[in-house]
């Protein structure tokens, strides 16, 4: 596919399907305003999340990566008023930012952001017994193996796991190139081969010329 049809295909279906509201603009403004990275998913991401949140129908979601919270706005718009939302970040900066954002969307109520390390504080909610209905993974790619591990383990039968970023950039698909890709091409492996695991990768066009990518979408067995 030339990059000149990937663009306009994610151009054609952001027109007609995907309408970011004020909120959501002022959300990824606010980032760039703030020297975040912009590596927040594209709109049509952000809704094909949205849409697979409401068909789980979650009472509680899990992301493991939070930055501005773009991407947890739109989770979080799937919830039941009951519902909640647990992000997990690192850096202190983002995390207060993503508190900002949620106040801002009156979506406060329904979001936690945990500061740390992603390992150690899913690590302590497997010690806790929590268990969630939709987790999705979009934090740093050299980790993902671990995170998938994780996951499961704060999972239940019929449980959603979502993951962003499957398709690495670079022209030799699945041969990583460094260390991002070396762990996002085994966390595919991991996917493809986990014995809890019905999963598939949807491709997604991101960027501003349209470079494929995927997302991973998984069911806890």
């Amino acid at each position: 596919m030339t990059t000149i049809r990937a663009s306009s295909i994610k151009n054609y279906i952001t027109d007609f399907f995907v309408e970011e509201d004020d909120v959501l603009r002022r959300v990824k403004k606010r980032a760039q305003q703030t020297g975040l990275p912009a590596i927040e998913v594209p709109s049509t991401v952000g809704k094909l999340l949205y849409c697979l949140a409401k068909i789980q129908q979650p009472q509680k979601i899990l992301e493991i990566g939070t930055l501005a919270g773009y991407s947890t706005i739109w989770l979080a718009r799937a919830l039941p008023p009951t519902g909640r939302l647990i992000s997990l970040e690192h850096n202190t900066q983002h995390a207060q930012l993503a508190r900002e954002n949620f106040l801002l969307a009156a979506l406060d109520h329904l979001i936690e952001v945990q500061e740390g390390l992603a390992q150690n504080l899913m690590e302590k909610m497997i010690q806790q017994s929590e268990c969630f209905d939709l987790i999705f993974i979009d934090a740093d790619k050299e980790n993902y193996p671990l995170y998938l591990q994780l996951a499961v383990k704060l999972s239940r039968s019929g449980t959603l796991i979502l993951s962003d970023n499957l398709i690495p950039k670079g022209d030799n698909i699945g041969t990583p190139e460094n260390i991002e890709a070396h762990g996002i091409y085994q966390f595919n492996q991991d996917l493809a081969s986990h014995p809890q695991l019905e999963s598939i990768l949807s491709t997604t066009v991101v960027g501003s010329q349209g470079r494929m990518d995927a997302l991973g979408i998984s069911i806890v067995r």
